[in-house]
Formats: structure tokens, C-alpha cells, sequence
């Protein structure tokens, strides 16, 4: 007997896909990707704002209260519905999650800036939020067993970082969305971007959207190497938010000696 399915849940919710059968529509994957992106910020933008200042380094002005926090995020959830019209939408889930991530750091820093935070100070509690996004992902169960079996297969710290690199250009920063041209040098990793979909999105603003843009997630490369791979390092002389027509990232890295930890 076969199961009753409402009309409205065909294509909104699932669609038929050949062989396949029945599985989750493009436009509800999408859905659930904002829908978690959300609980992911608002998680930890509470956990962030709880232990800082009002005013940067001025505890005499007292800290973020939880009320502060929630009108904060009621203000950010509405930056964002305003901002949707601006949102490239792109079928591939790790391009869409990732463009729409940055589309909540700039909902939150207008949020904040709001509530008069000095832009500066605005601008580093959304840099930290970021950070412990990118920690949040490495922690997962799933992340953690994959970090470890590229490590473990890997010969050499450099073979482990190839690997990482391609698993993140496969899944996050990579086609459609972004334009990279790859090679390897003896044991650097160029990836030059003439294209970033996160950078398409804030390049439809003014220079205050771009400035926040590369003060928050172009800066992020250089600690996520670190993160990715022990020793890892992210260098590069150019970037498409400065207006440049590449961004030249020199992934590699570098070995530790006892100079270094004195």
C-alpha cells in the first residue's frame, strides 16, 4: 500500500529522484542549512558576550546581560531577512552555508553597532564569534575521525595538509561558488581565488561592508591553518577585498625547532 503524501510536500519538502525514490528537496536541505547556521551563531554569540564588556577593556560599564544578548539577536534575525535579497543563492550546500554564515556575521555587526558598540570593538566580537564557529566544526565527532584518518594516512604533514585542503575546497570553498586555480610548488600549496562567493556577497555594499569583511573572515585563514594541521601556515600578498584580482593564498607548513618554543 503505497503512503499517502500531501500535495504541498512534494518538490517544497521532497522530490522524486529517479532511482533514488523519495529523498529531502533541494529547497528544504537549504532551509535546514539556515535553520542550523542560526542555532550555531545564537549559541555562540551567547556563549561570546557573557564573558565580555559592554565597552571593550571597561568593566566599569558592565558586561552583556542576557537580555542585551537577546535584543542583540532579535535585531540581527531581522538584519538578516533584510539582507536575503542581497544573498547569491547556489545549489552546492557548502557554498550556500558558507555565503549564508557571512551573511549573519554582517546581520550581527550591524546589530551591534546598533546598540552603539564602537565599530572597532564591533568588528573583533564578530572576528571571535567566527573563530569559535571554526572550532564548533572541528569538534564534531565526524570532523574529528576524519581529521584523524588523513593524519594517520598521510606520510608525511605536508601529504596531511594536501589532504585537508582538498576535503575543504570539496565541501566549503571550492566550485561552483569559488574560482581557484591549484598547484603545488616542492611542498607549498598555491591556491590562487579569482573568485570568492562570500566576497561577491559584500562587495555589493560599500567599503565599511568590504573593510568588516576582510577584518573578519580574510584574516580567519591564517589561524585556520594553524588549526587544520599542526604547524600549518597561510600566507599570501594580495586579496580580492583589497580590491586585488586574486587572492594568492601559500598554504604550507612549518616545521617546529627548539627555537621556537623558547
Amino acid at each position: 500500500m503505497q503512503a499517502y503524501i500531501p500535495r504541498f510536500v512534494v518538490g517544497n519538502v521532497i522530490e522524486v529522484q529517479g532511482n533514488r525514490g523519495l529523498i529531502l528537496s533541494r529547497e528544504f536541505r537549504k532551509y535546514i542549512q539556515r535553520k542550523s547556521a542560526w542555532k550555531l551563531k545564537r549559541e555562540l554569540l551567547f556563549q561570546l558576550l557573557t564573558t565580555r564588556c559592554r565597552r571593550e577593556h571597561l568593566p566599569e560599564y558592565g558586561y552583556f546581560q542576557p537580555r542585551d544578548i537577546e535584543r542583540i539577536l532579535v535585531q540581527a534575525e531581522a538584519n538578516t531577512k533584510q539582507l536575503m535579497p542581497f544573498f547569491i543563492d547556489i545549489d552546492h550546500l557548502g557554498n550556500y552555508r558558507n555565503e549564508y554564515l557571512g551573511l549573519i556575521d554582517l546581520a550581527i555587526y550591524r546589530a551591534l553597532l546598533s546598540e552603539h558598540i564602537e565599530k572597532d570593538y564591533a568588528i573583533s566580537l564578530v572576528a571571535d564569534s567566527l573563530w569559535l564557529a571554526a572550532l564548533h566544526l572541528q569538534s564534531s565527532p565526524l570532523l574529528a575521525m576524519g581529521k584523524v584518518f588523513m593524519r594517520l594516512s598521510s606520510k608525511t604533514p605536508t601529504d596531511h595538509l594536501e589532504k585537508v585542503l582538498n576535503w575543504v575546497m570539496k565541501t566549503r570553498v571550492g566550485p561552483p561558488g569559488y574560482r581557484v586555480n591549484v598547484h603545488r610548488e616542492n611542498d607549498v600549496f598555491h591556491l590562487d581565488y579569482s573568485s570568492c562567493l562570500v566576497h561577491d556577497f559584500y562587495k555589493q555594499f560599500g567599503e565599511e561592508e568590504l573593510q568588516f569583511f576582510r577584518r573578519t573572515w580574510c584574516t580567519s585563514d591564517f589561524a585556520t591553518a594553524e588549526m587544520l594541521v599542526d604547524g600549518g601556515k597561510c600566507e599570501r600578498a594580495h586579496t580580492l577585498s583589497d580590491g586585488d584580482g586574486v587572492c594568492d593564498m601559500r598554504w604550507f607548513v612549518k616545521s617546529r625547532n627548539l627555537s621556537d618554543s623558547a
